[in-house]
């Protein structure tokens, strides 16, 4: 026991050390960015955006998505303007969506965390924003604001670790939060033309780098990848593991069946990587407990975190089965009913401390509720397939952080 967690430490202090290497995000050109709005371009290690009057433009850098990270970067705006740089961000439709539009073909925009660039008044480099959402959350001290040099390159650091944000002008400590609406998402440039009294503003950013921190805690691994060890199947569903991920597909009555853990937890923080394959309604359960009736039907006593396949739908709320129901009615003309991405890997998590249970999908907080009549406490964890779960669902990367 005592070498297999001395092992542990040393796998869990490499992939520490390892996960802190800075990365590099500029290169010769273009290359695992996305424009979304007006003329992006790289000359001698500079990402140039120029946005023409009023628009708001954007370089989303598609390579990967961050959670905990730390970014360094220079920037200057030849005339005074607006920009940014987004982080934990996603690009989504506009909610609400309005009469006669669609999730497709609503026009888009950011969400997320942005450390602003303003160099058109002396306190607003360093602000923290949340972007087309609750605005400003934070606003740069005096003595950061007077390192700010206009026309001229300044430096920014953002630091993102769990939910505690900080941003640095020039060295100096401009202002932090703790805020956890985004967990993970996009980093993203941003041009901002607002009232611009030129046909184009030009923001140009250098030595833009990253350094991912991953998901920082005590995590712990409740599938190994190849096996259901300490996972027990209830109903006739069928649970393999194919290819580092467990399947859960229709068996032969097209029923109800789960897969749950036999460890159990009261307090707790879970999340896993889920894919439907196709149509079909899946979750997964927290504090429950599973007996079987006389038929061999089981029957759940949980909260379940709700997963199915529609969008916008209703994948992050919570639904207490075969008692209250919807804990929280989902509302599927928010920002969080679009998180969920059809036809790909998502994550879903969920915390639950006493009777405070926090859902996020994608990193993205869907909801946040207070049960003042909860009636169950504590139990293991359970993935579900509903009547059966028609084509199938994959779970990997099941963690818990207690």
């Amino acid at each position: 026991m005592r070498t297999t967690a001395m092992i542990g430490l040393v796998l869990a202090t490499a992939c520490a050390a390892h996960a802190a290497d800075w990365e590099t995000m500029i290169g010769a050109d273009l290359s695992g960015w996305r424009a979304e709005g007006g003329e992006w371009t790289v000359e001698d290690g500079v990402i140039i955006g120029r946005a023409p009057r009023d628009e708001n433009c954007w370089l989303i850098y598609e390579q990967k998505e961050f959670a905990d990270c730390e970014i360094e970067f220079e920037w200057r705006t030849p005339v005074p303007t607006n920009g940014g740089v987004q982080f934990r961000s996603h690009w989504l439709p506009r909610m609400p969506l309005q009469k006669d539009e669609s999730a497709e073909t609503a026009p888009r925009q950011m969400y997320g965390y942005q450390a602003n660039i303003e160099t058109r008044q002396r306190l607003a480099s360093g602000r923290i924003i949340c972007e087309n959402g609750r605005g400003p959350l934070a606003e740069p001290n005096m003595d950061a604001a007077r390192t700010l040099k206009q026309r001229d390159w300044n430096k920014m650091r953002v630091v993102a670790r769990g939910p505690k944000i900080e941003v640095y002008l020039n060295d100096a400590p401009a202002c932090s939060i703790e805020d956890e609406q985004y967990l993970s998402g996009f980093i993203a440039l941003q041009a901002f033309a607002f009232e611009a009294q030129d046909d184009f503003i030009t923001v140009e950013h250098r030595n833009l780098r990253v350094r991912d921190l991953g998901r920082e805690g005590n995590w712990r691994s409740l599938f190994d990848g190849k096996s259901l060890e300490g996972w027990k199947a209830w109903g006739e569903e069928s649970w393999t593991v194919e290819d580092g991920a467990i399947v859960g597909r229709s068996g032969p009555k097209k029923s109800e069946g789960y897969l749950a853990t036999i460890e159990q937890w009261k307090d707790f923080r879970v999340r896993g990587a889920f894919k439907m394959l196709g149509d079909g309604n899946f979750g997964l359960f927290y504090h429950s407990t599973i007996t079987l009736r006389d038929d061999g039907y089981p029957v759940i006593a949980g909260v379940q975190g709700e997963v199915e396949p529609s969008w916008p739908g209703s994948t992050g709320w919570l639904y207490e089965s075969y008692q209250r129901g919807w804990l929280v009615k989902p509302d599927k003309n928010t920002v969080a009913a679009v998180a969920m991405r059809p036809n790909r890997w998502n994550v879903i998590e969920i915390r639950s401390k006493d009777s405070h249970v926090t859902t996020w999908v994608n990193g993205i907080q869907v909801l946040d509720f207070k049960d003042d009549a909860p009636r169950l406490f504590e139990g293991g964890f359970a993935l579900q397939l509903h009547t059966g779960g028609a084509d199938g669902i994959m779970w990997k990367d099941l963690m818990v952080l207690e």
